[in-house]
């Protein structure tokens, strides 16, 4: 017996040993990927059991308390708690019922190894709460940790692969409301508090714990058995009256389709909506708890087809989320994106039925490629697959091509396979994965067992490289027929490319159309087929839109895209050869007045409105970044002209919409913007067109800038004829930007330089922009270097989209060389300058670093 003791114990001792981690781990700030390996690897069964007793005053501290409960597999290590606040927000610390001998350093609580047991261990942490990710108003706050920052509101393990079940207690004002991932177990009344209760979770990873408290009126209606309940702050009954409905209804119809092509229920107790003023994302994924932005939500009575359309699209990818990222979510946020491009991919296909009468391929088209397009042209693209050593750089992660190029990249993958193959796989997928943690390759093992491609090689190409490849046609010609045809494709430097995708080149001649299938998976490619046709009008290499990259028009191609753009019948075609026309303009292959001329032309002939609110987009854009000022001055009165002309004449009031859009952009004429004041001042109307509330803020803002000197009268009357509290007071802090006083302008931009005053994010964006309107160029180019001067406080102090918009508002108004001097110097003086916000200033500044 003694002997078979001796034993077991050398074979413990040697379990542990081969188990330890003799090598210490560094303490450092963020969460490094080292430290998240080593707790996934060690830490398991966790919960968080955390009280908040939330004050009605924002300035007020907010105590906490936090008991971890958790199984360790080792004790080699001193444990690291993250927290990313100040030590003095620490009150105690007991480890496993004692206190604790903790020590804080580089934004984290640390539990020497000696008080941690091998097995089941509680920390309770009390705590004063941070407020960088509180979002505390007047009346409310609401919480967003995405995606490393609950670490910066309590002491928590803040890594997507460590999944817990939260159990949320919550204390606040009684005359507020209060709801969190959970279902509400119980309220309770002490005095002029209520205490609410919430059952646990789930598992769910930090980023997406969420809690909301404050003023808000609540609407519930029930849907197979269960109830959802929408919170707000809407005061406009028209606003609720017309939009309640069609938000509940596609919540059902996602909730509906995501359960029936997952093959998985819904996953978690509860799903309730929260409509938030000003949010700074258009939703967030909370599990139960979902964040939308108000003014996604709540349309206004004309808005157009598009807004319609992405305010679906919007619940649908949120409601995604709920499987997609909530259910099985990413190990690590390199790859953000996974999430993202099923929410994405899967939103088109869930909101289609909602809309018969649209074209939904020419829809996917408007919806991702310009997006994806205005990062991959530049030379700062990203590939969709990204390296993260850190969390603290998460947030860099995101931008157009995690949101718009992966859906693209996921289409493709969907042709590969065959959409039933893909759906089975992804089935296959969640429920293997359900409530834990995947990557991307778990997915590609999972397809490559039912496909003969190699999926592996292919993703690497489209997943793990930057940038889009440069695809142009070479054509010889005998006797008016093509005698040869090839395609070549490139990168951005010119060197022969590798990407493999199908083409689909339509042959355009005045009565009809043809059209040829060929994949590309090489440098060149020949395309037999041509041979002995008659030589088009023109070629659209990419003629149904699944293929992906700069396509390079032909001298003959691009004349008839310029000259007849309306000749081509097929709205699909036509959407993408307006893509195309305007990539060779940001290419400069086109100029902007061949560009702003040829779509003046086509403001009285387009019908489609997907395709005449994306050309409308890129007439504003193209108007002024690609006009100089006297080409404005001879272009804008015609222009002006018939956008009026159109509008006036237009019956269709989402297209009507679009149009005063566009007109309100560009008026530079005394005789329009006087026309348009008149608007304003509701003393004449446009074609049975009447201003909304929101529509009529944004002209009287748009107006102060183009008319100085009735700046004043312009924002005094609005901000009194605006009813919604929150509204006003966005109002009220905008106002300084719109003054004709240069000297307050510049105070207001100095005031942005204090972190307080750039909290409600999409405030400080508007005003911003309104200081880097075009027509206030010399003046912003004062503000260029302190802004990029700002940007390293920023993404530390910002949520994850506030770097990139914070640039581009920036960047909106520049067209010059002076600009892009200043750029250049910025990055050439800071050779060490993080590399994942260099990426972010070439990506914004390409119109001025290509002048």
């Amino acid at each position: 017996m003694n002997k078979q003791l001796t034993l077991m114990v050398l074979i413990c001792l040697l379990l542990s040993a081969c188990n330890k981690n003799t090598k210490t781990l560094p303490v450092e700030t963020g969460v490094a990927k080292t430290l998240a390996d080593y707790r996934k690897m060690n830490i398991s069964n966790l919960e968080y059991h955390l009280q908040f007793d939330i004050p009605e005053g924002k300035s007020e501290e907010i105590p906490g308390k936090n008991k971890i409960i958790f199984n360790l597999a080792s004790t080699d290590q001193d444990l690291q708690i993250d927290f990313r606040e100040n030590a003095n927000l620490i009150k105690s610390v007991k480890a496993n019922g004692k206190a604790s001998a903790y020590r804080f350093e580089s934004e984290h609580v640390i539990i020497p190894r000696e008080e941690l047991n091998l097995g089941q261990n509680e920390i309770e942490l009390e705590f004063i709460a941070g407020n960088t990710s509180l979002n505390r108003n007047d009346e409310f706050l609401y919480t967003l940790f995405v995606p490393d920052r609950a670490r910066t509101a309590f002491p928590c393990f803040d890594q997507p692969n460590l999944k817990a079940n939260f159990q949320l207690n919550m204390s606040v004002p009684s005359h507020w409301k209060a709801m969190g991932n959970g279902k509400l177990n119980q309220t309770k009344e002490e005095g002029d508090r209520t205490f609410y209760e919430f059952a646990k979770t789930k598992p769910l990873p930090t980023y997406l714990f969420s809690f909301v408290a404050g003023k808000f009126e609540t609407i519930t209606r029930e849907h197979n058995g269960r109830k959802h309940t929408m919170y707000h702050r809407e005061t406009d009954p028209e606003k609720l009256a017309n939009n309640t409905d069609e938000i509940f209804q596609m919540l059902f119809e996602s909730l509906d389709w995501l359960e029936e092509y997952t093959d998985v229920p819904y996953p978690f107790a509860k799903y309730d909506i929260v409509v938030i003023p000003s949010f700074q994302y258009g939703g967030m994924e909370h599990t139960g708890a979902t964040l939308y932005n108000a003014s996604r939500m709540f349309l206004d009575k004309n808005a157009t087809k598009n807004r319609l359309l992405a305010r679906a699209n919007l619940i649908a990818h949120e409601t995604a989320h709920m499987w997609f990222g909530d259910l099985v979510t990413m190990k690590w946020f390199d790859q953000v994106w996974l999430k993202e491009i099923f929410a994405n991919f899967l939103a088109d296909k869930i909101t289609n039925p909602s809309f018969p009468e649209m074209n939904h391929n020419l829809k996917f088209q408007m919806a991702h490629f310009p997006s994806s397009f205005s990062v991959d042209r530049t030379t700062g693209p990203n590939p969709i697959n990204q390296v993260l050593p850190n969390l603290k750089d998460a947030g860099t992660m995101y931008g157009a091509i995690i949101y718009h190029k992966s859906p693209i990249v996921m289409n493709m993958l969907e042709n590969i396979t065959g959409k039933e193959a893909l759906k089975k796989g992804l089935q296959t997928y969640m429920k293997n994965y359900a409530y834990s943690n995947a990557s991307w390759e778990d997915l590609i093992e999972i397809l490559d067992a039912t496909t003969e491609f190699d999926l592996k090689q292919w993703s690497k190409v489209w997943f793990d490289k930057g940038g889009r490849p440069t695809l142009e046609c070479n054509l010889t010609s005998e006797n008016g027929k093509i005698s040869k045809l090839s395609i070549s494709q490139k990168d951005a430097h010119g060197n022969t490319g590798d990407w493999t995708q199908d083409l689909n080149l339509i042959f355009g001649y005045k009565d009809e159309s043809k059209h040829i299938k060929a994949t590309i998976d090489k440098p060149k490619i020949l395309i037999a087929d041509a041979n002995g046709l008659d030589l088009p009008d023109y070629i659209i290499p990419n003629g149904k839109g699944d293929a992906y990259g700069f396509f390079k028009l032909d001298e003959n191609s691009k004349q008839y895209l310029l000259n007849d753009f309306d000749g081509i019948k097929d709205d699909l075609v036509r959407g993408i050869a307006l893509i195309n026309l305007y990539e060779n303009l940001r290419e400069r292959f086109v100029t902007g007045s061949e560009f702003v001329s040829t779509l003046e032309k086509q403001i009285s002939k387009e019908q489609n409105s997907l395709i005449l609110e994306r050309m409308l987009s890129y007439l504003k854009s193209a108007y002024w970044l690609d006009l100089n000022q006297d080409e404005r001055k001879l272009l804008g009165k015609t222009l002006e002209e018939s956008l009026w002309i159109r509008l006036s004449s237009e019956q269709d009031m989402s297209k009507k919409s679009s149009l005063y859009s566009a007109l309100s952009s560009v008026a530079e004429t005394p005789e329009k913007l006087s026309q348009l004041y008149k608007v304003w001042k509701e003393e004449i109307a446009i074609g049975g067109f009447s201003l909304s509330e929101t529509k009529a803020t944004a002209l009287a803002c748009n107006l102060a800038i183009k008319m100085p000197e009735k700046a004043d009268e312009l924002v005094k009357t609005q901000t009194e004829r605006i009813k919604n509290p929150d509204r006003k007071k966005k109002m009220n802090f905008v106002a300084p930007a719109l003054s004709a006083n240069a000297e307050v302008r510049k105070e207001f931009f100095e005031s942005l330089k204090n972190e307080e005053n750039r909290q409600i994010e999409r405030w400080a964006l508007e005003g911003l922009g309104y200081l880097n309107h075009p027509l206030r160029e010399q003046e912003a180019l004062s503000y260029l270097p302190q802004a990029l001067e700002l940007l390293q406080e920023i993404q530390v102090t910002g949520d994850i989209f506030f770097p990139y918009n914070w640039l581009s508002t920036s960047y909106r108004g520049h067209q010059s060389k002076e600009a892009g001097d200043i750029t250049r110097k910025f990055l050439e003086e800071r050779p060490d300058y993080p590399e994942n916000l260099k990426l972010k200033i070439l990506q914004t500044a390409d119109v001025v670093l290509k002048k």
